[in-house]
């Protein structure tokens, strides 16, 4: 095959030591992977992450993000005592790649988008899919920067940079250079076929409310009343304590209903992250004055069988060829990672009775972005944004 995917993981709490034991368990007679995808908890150092696997793999494009509380492959969750590193090398010997990011809040993204498509040699071509990691708080204007330049063709997988307490300490990194705010993507031109995925697991409540005042992510009032008041009342509680309700809300976060799929309504969901001192409730998305926010309702066992419909190939008209999976990233919602708790161990079970035991990798962010079923490309909260890796059928 011309194409192979492969991961490694380390438990050394130590950022050298982790990046040694990953190139160890990564060498092939393959050479130099063509790109790497790189996650990591916020107890390593993303300087030197980048700086020991660019010194390894001095030709190989970089691409990374912090992840909450741990990482997973095939082989598992990862993480002791707050360490956790997870690599993934995509070997391709006809493909081409790019990579390229920036540091700040005020990124000329048609700037990166150029230089990533300029280093994959290929000027002016349509990649077959932009693989996106940013700090939180940036999102939608990036993707609108994306819809503008490419148009609606280009698949979009993603996932914002994550910490273990929404404390600010997520990290983003790619082969030359690293921050804790900013973009990096990548553009992939490989020599294989692609299959995505962006989804989430919850239903529909008959809870729902207009947006009345806002200020920047947080809404202040739904339909003229407190939002975390109407909130609580929902949920048939009393009242929620200002603070972070990250974990307490997973299973009952809000959403924005974006269209119907043969009938049945279809939604972007958004993550209370936290109550504030005036009664709002802060989010992981931008919102806006008018929009309709409903409550929506999830389980363990609905987030768990994410994993399975992951993992779900469209038939492809038209296919000249039978294919198989070979590899996978799973971008999955740090929130609902938090939820799951020790369940979070069944997550590659599951994904592996739908596709097989394939190498895998999945870092667990604190927002997804992908394409919604009539090819929007949105940021939503509590998702998985999925590409699964096909090669010709032995």
């Amino acid at each position: 095959m011309a194409v192979d995917f492969l991961t490694a993981h380390s438990l050394a709490a130590c950022s050298v030591l982790a990046c040694r034991e990953v190139c160890e368990r990564l060498t092939t007679l393959r050479g130099e992977p063509a790109l790497l995808l790189v996650y990591f908890t916020q107890a390593h150092d993303a300087a030197i992450l980048r700086a020991q696997l660019t010194i390894r793999y001095p030709n190989t494009r970089l691409i990374g993000c912090s992840s909450c509380h741990g990482v997973q492959t095939q082989s598992g969750y990862h993480s002791a005592e707050g360490w956790g590193l997870a690599v993934a090398a995509m070997f391709d010997e006809r493909g081409s790649y790019g990579v390229a990011g920036a540091l700040g809040d005020q990124i000329e993204m048609r700037t990166l988008l150029h230089g990533a498509m300029a280093q994959a040699a290929r000027p002016g071509e349509l990649p077959a899919m932009i693989l996106l990691h940013a700090s939180p708080g940036q999102e939608e204007a990036v993707l609108a920067t994306i819809e503008a330049e490419f148009g609606s063709q280009v698949p979009v997988v993603g996932g914002s940079a994550a910490d273990d307490r929404v404390s600010g300490d997520w990290q983003i990194c790619w082969q030359e250079g690293e921050g804790d705010q900013g973009v990096v993507l990548a553009l992939l031109y490989p020599d294989c076929e692609l299959a995505f995925q962006f989804h989430s697991g919850y239903l529909a409540t008959a809870h729902h409310g207009v947006v009345t005042a806002k200020a920047g992510r947080e809404v202040l009032t739904l339909d003229g009343v407190p939002a975390a008041q109407v909130y609580a009342r929902w949920r048939g509680l009393n009242a929620l304590p200002v603070g972070p309700i990250l974990k307490e809300s997973t299973l009952a976060p809000l959403a924005r209903q974006r269209g119907t799929l043969d009938g049945v309504p279809y939604y972007k969901l958004s993550h209370p992250e936290a109550v504030t001192a005036r009664g709002g409730l802060r989010l992981f998305t931008d919102i806006e004055l008018g929009e309709r926010l409903t409550l929506m309702y999830g389980s363990e066992e609905g987030l768990l069988a994410r994993s399975l419909a992951a993992g779900h190939i469209e038939p492809a008209y038209g296919r000249c060829r039978e294919v198989r999976p070979f590899g996978a990233l799973l971008i999955f919602c740090a929130g609902c990672r938090l939820a799951l708790g020790e369940r979070i161990q069944e997550f590659g079970s599951l994904f592996e009775t739908q596709l097989g035991a394939i190498p895998f990798i999945t870092p667990f962010t604190f927002g997804e972005q992908g394409r919604l079923p009539y090819g929007e490309l949105a940021h939503g909260n509590l998702m998985v944004s999925a590409v699964i890796l096909l090669g010709e059928s032995a």
